[in-house]
């Protein structure tokens, strides 16, 4: 029997070469899917600050509304008080 050592170092090598092949391919793959993880995160993310933005500013020219509707009542109030402190009659 002839045993080549050297023929089995080549099927050593051919095996560890496929696999590290088909390891790169794997961690090539799982890469790709994470960058579009990431980019699905990012789009999401991106949004919702843009919805937040859009929430804070209807906030905000709401609360400029009410500020002067408040106003508005609060001299109507204070004039129909001044008019009553002139006219005392025209109250009842």
């Amino acid at each position: 029997m002839n045993f080549d050592i050297f023929s089995q170092f080549g099927n050593v090598f051919d095996t560890y070469k496929k696999m590290t092949d088909d390891a790169v391919a794997r961690t090539q793959a799982f890469y790709a899917e994470l960058e579009k993880a990431e980019a699905r995160r990012v789009e999401r993310a991106e949004s919702a600050v843009e919805e937040m933005t859009k929430l804070q500013k209807e906030t905000m020219a709401y609360s400029l509304q009410l500020g002067a509707e408040i106003r508005k009542a609060s001299l109507e109030t204070v004039q129909r008080v001044a008019s009553t402190m002139k006219n005392p009659t025209s109250a009842v």
